[in-house]
């Protein structure tokens, strides 16, 4: 059984296919570096417990040494650090949950048509 509060690979791929598609359309090349490293810690169970527990990652501030350092010139990068990136995926995520609805097609049993029914999934 799933953890209804953990997104699934198929919400955090979409989430992360639509944040790399706006970098690469931006020309952000680091950023989609980060964004692939965030997608990769996201899949990663032990980023719940592990990283995100030591971190304590909120959309605008980190507690890892990439965020400590962000100024250094050798840094080469003024965006978000990973866990950053992977809070803002969570974000979008549960945005998307809180809006989203879901059709579900059902078989009428006497006319043989298919029916196509919305409810809200909340």
């Amino acid at each position: 059984m799933t953890n209804p509060a953990r997104p699934t690979r198929s919400e955090i791929f979409t989430a992360y296919n639509k944040a790399r598609a706006s970098a690469r359309k931006a020309g952000n090349v680091k950023q989609i570096e980060r964004l692939n490293k965030a997608l990769g810690i996201l899949l990663s169970k032990s980023y719940y417990e592990g990283e995100k527990a030591t971190y304590q990652p909120t959309y605008f501030t980190c507690g890892c040494k990439d965020w400590q350092y962000r100024h250094a010139a050798k840094r080469a990068y003024t965006g978000g650090c990973k866990h950053m990136l992977a809070e803002s995926l969570l974000l979008a995520i549960a945005e998307r949950r809180a809006n989203h609805e879901v059709t579900s097609w059902v078989l009428d049993p006497y006319s043989r048509h298919v029916l196509e029914t919305a409810c809200s999934h909340a």
